[in-house]
């Protein structure tokens, strides 16, 4: 769980880093700009985390059966699908930015413009991004742990070296926040590419091996994942145009500075459920009912542990925090500041939630699982903002986020005999 969070964090501290230096150098136009430009991360971690998800699950499962060629086979398979997408998203991110932008809620003018720069210097970056991601659970079932603390401390340290450079000496402005981000990409993956000069690994890049594999099967698996991250894509383009139409641009400004800061305290989230989804897959390959159960109550008890405790520390330090983004005389100040107070109040509730739904995914539920998702991520986030932000403009937008997440708990303990699977069923079927 430890290796998962610590990869995450130096996948979302990008981010962060040129938030900062965008919000304390460029102003808050980049600000608004960079976080309208959040989305596409997003969008791009929908097709990494759908097949690192399908990783997680299928060559779990087939190393627990002693199939290390099949588990290979998941792997290129995997490796094929992103650089063909990311060939086709690398060209549009460079040829059509501002329309990128556009379509992510940013209206026109100089948000337009400065989300368009941004994202065209992201573009580069898409191929070693997804790669990074999908590499992860790679290196954590062969138990590499030092190879991917080495590579996110590289992609963490190089983008901010970059950074510093772009804003001090080369004057990039947006354009050279997105290419110090890509270029960082580019070198943590870079460290993972010494795995395959082990001779003891069990994955090897033999695309040939994926001409065995049953691609629908395959991103079948995957599925909960993509699918949770598409709700919450489509969710953040709502509740931008929900903020820039109900609040004004100092709250898209105030939600870009949460946002960012999401995604780095959510990787405590994300770590904590890859892991009950591993374990648990591995556990239900075996038929073990005990280690599915252990796997479930490890997501419930650090959901309010682990997680409650990165919760507490983001809700304490707030006012310091948002403070590295902006001035704090700034009027964007104290409605950041409560943006990320309510962000850190959802945080357990969200890891129950998450945690749920991976064990679901671990234990072939793969329809159930994608519906929870759908439901939380898209349906009651989207309704809860967009009611309580015509009654309370961007408090209703902020609070929304622990609201929807205390409904969909709520129903779930509510209606427990049919969201909850009987744990004794050692094979339970959709």
């Amino acid at each position: 769980m430890f290796v998962l969070i610590i990869a995450e964090m130096a996948d979302a501290l990008c981010g962060v880093i040129d938030a900062m230096y965008v919000g304390k150098f460029l102003g808050s136009d980049a600000m608004a700009a960079h976080g309208v430009s959040a989305p596409v991360f997003t969008f791009l971690c929908i097709f990494s985390y759908l097949l690192a998800a399908g990783i997680q699950h299928s060559c779990s499962l087939a190393l627990s059966k002693g199939r290390p060629a099949e588990a290979n086979g998941y792997f290129n398979m995997a490796v094929i699908i992103i650089l063909v997408l990311s060939a086709v998203f690398t060209a549009i991110g460079i040829a059509a930015p501002e329309w990128v932008a556009s379509m992510l809620g940013s209206g026109g003018g100089d948000i337009n413009i400065l989300a368009g720069q941004y994202l065209r210097g992201v573009a580069p970056g898409t191929a070693p991004l997804l790669l990074f991601l999908v590499m992860v659970p790679i290196l954590q079932l062969e138990g590499k742990w030092s190879l991917i603390h080495a590579g996110s401390i590289v992609m963490a340290v190089s983008d901010i070296a970059l950074d510093y450079v772009n804003i001090h000496f080369l004057n990039g402005g947006m354009f050279g926040m997105g290419m110090s981000t890509s270029i960082s990409y580019t070198l943590g993956f870079a460290v993972f590419l010494l795995y395959f000069g082990r001779k003891d690994r069990r994955f090897s890049l033999r695309f040939k091996d994926a001409r065995g594999i049953h691609l629908p099967g395959f991103l079948s698996q995957g599925l909960p994942a993509g699918v949770r991250m598409v709700a919450r894509m489509l969710s953040l383009v709502i509740i931008n145009l929900l903020t820039i139409n109900l609040a004004g641009a100092t709250a898209m400004a105030a939600m870009a500075i949460q946002r960012n800061v999401s995604t780095v305290v959510l990787s405590a989230v994300v770590g904590l459920c890859g892991a009950v989804l591993t374990l648990t897959s591995i556990s239900f390959g075996k038929n073990d009912t005990e280690g599915m159960e252990d796997a479930l109550r490890l997501g419930y008890r650090h959901s309010f542990g682990i997680v409650s405790i990165f919760a507490t520390v983001l809700f304490l330090i707030s006012g310091p925090l948002v403070s590295l983004y902006i001035d704090t005389s700034a009027p964007v100040f104290p409605m950041a500041k409560e943006a990320v107070r309510w962000l850190a109040a959802s945080m357990p509730l969200l890891a129950w939630n998450w945690s749920y739904g991976s064990f679901l995914h671990g234990i072939g539920q793969i329809r159930l699982s994608t519906s929870l998702f759908i439901f939380g991520e898209l349906i009651v986030q989207s309704f809860t903002a967009t009611v309580m932000g015509l009654i309370w403009a961007e408090r209703g937008i902020f609070s929304s986020f622990v609201v929807s997440q205390a409904i969909i708990l709520l129903l779930l303990i509510l209606y427990r005999s049919k969201f909850f699977v009987p744990l004794s069923d050692k094979h339970p079927k959709e």
